[in-house]
């Protein structure tokens, strides 16, 4: 073990956050290719199966070692290796991590606003030897702002549980829309119900399938900035979870017409996803390229995704999925930076509804649509895309 090059994972692994699996994906592809992954912190929540604790098992004395020296940190803790750090829209590490560097250290981002403050530009390139960016977006932004040292590599999906496989027919006479994301105006959940309500009063077998948990209250309260007058669930005094259904009630999307997953572990979804007829994205941006449309892709679900910032990466192969093409400038408030929305996109209800009714009324060529979009993402294992990054980063 000993020789073994160590690479530091700055974020969370495991959990259900894509960032979770992202840093899971990395860990495990890490370790099977030879190598020392030290992640700074493990979610509780990950218990590995036989397999993985097997792969893993030969690192975890050392990880022990490497947390004890990290949880030092009076000031700065140095690492004598590389470390990957994640980050935001700020380009820097969350505070929790911040106090660790590698040698060198290399930025993971995943950023949401074209329009980055200057002083946050000259921290982040003093301070990190390369920028590995989530999106073609993502990347193009940063070689935009003067970044040199610039590698695009987007997430992957796990095909061995998201791909094409058998209905168990739970919902059989249903015609399924899935939406997933955490619930916030940028995911675009508001132009979600406009289009699934003008769509169900033409069809009452229509039914939305959503997976819309988000533990953050501040960003579920971005949806007043909806311009589609939508307000925003409550959360249930005892339980916590939002109160969605009701909510969609007050919408006018009927409670009969809704499944609410709830949080639902990562390893259930592909079980639901099948059940869909179409996955419906009109999210108004992502940094990265949307994991839940594309695991909804990979198990042969139609998509229909907004034509703007990390979405187009999806959308580069003709033929495997639907675009929503009609991508209006995002409106800020007066309170708003200037250009905080460049990039943005707002999709159309209407769009969307002629799409959806398209998949309804074509059920073959949008079956055709799944097929093409499951075989893109064959291309987008999570063990191919960990090899190309260490690659590019020169560790394989």
């Amino acid at each position: 073990m000993g020789m073994a090059r160590r690479f530091g994972i700055g974020w969370q692994v495991g959990g259900t956050t894509g960032w979770g699996v992202y840093g899971l994906a990395l860990m495990l592809r890490g370790a099977a290719r030879g190598l020392a992954p030290v992640p700074v912190y493990i979610s509780p929540t990950f218990t590995p199966d036989p397999l993985q604790a097997r792969l893993i098992a030969p690192l975890r004395s050392r990880w022990f070692i490497e947390q004890e020296f990290f949880s030092l940190g009076e000031g700065a803790v140095q690492a004598d290796y590389p470390f990957l750090l994640g980050l935001g829209n700020d380009l820097a590490p969350p505070d929790a991590i911040d106090y660790i560097s590698g040698m060198p250290d290399i930025g993971v981002v995943f950023f949401e606003h074209r329009a980055i403050p200057a002083a946050d530009l000259a921290r982040a390139k003093d301070r990190f030897a390369g920028m590995v960016a989530g999106s073609s977006w993502n990347a193009e932004v940063l070689r935009d702002h003067g970044f040199g040292n610039v590698v695009f590599c987007p997430q992957g999906v796990d095909l061995t549980r998201f791909h094409p496989a058998p209905k168990d027919g739970a919902l059989a006479g249903r015609f399924v829309v899935f939406s997933g994301g955490k619930l916030e105006f940028r995911k675009g959940q508001d132009i979600v119900v406009e289009a699934f309500r003008r769509f169900h009063a033409r069809h009452p077998e229509a039914l939305l399938m959503v997976a819309w948990h988000n533990h953050w209250d501040a960003s579920v309260a971005s949806l007043e900035r909806s311009p589609h007058g939508v307000g925003r669930p409550g959360r249930d005094a005892e339980t916590g979870a939002w109160r969605i259904a009701e909510w969609l009630a007050s919408q006018g999307v009927p409670p009969d017409a809704v499944i609410d997953l709830g949080e639902v572990a990562h390893a259930e979804m592909p079980r639901l996803l099948r059940e869909c007829d179409v996955g419906l994205f009109p999210n108004r941006c992502e940094g990265g390229t949307n994991l839940v449309a594309m695991e909804c892709m990979a198990c042969g679900v139609p998509a229909i995704l907004s034509a703007n910032t990390g979405h187009r990466d999806l959308l580069a192969r003709p033929g495997a999925s639907l675009a929503l093409t009609v991508q209006g400038t995002v409106a800020g408030t007066a309170d708003d930076a200037p250009d905080l929305f460049l990039d943005w996109g707002e999709s159309d209800p209407d769009e969307a509804v002629e799409r959806l009714e398209w998949v309804f009324a074509n059920r073959a060529e949008a079956a055709e649509t799944g097929a093409r979009g499951a075989a893109f993402l064959r291309e987008w294992a999570w063990p191919d895309k960990i090899d190309a990054l260490l690659s590019t980063l020169g560790w394989l």
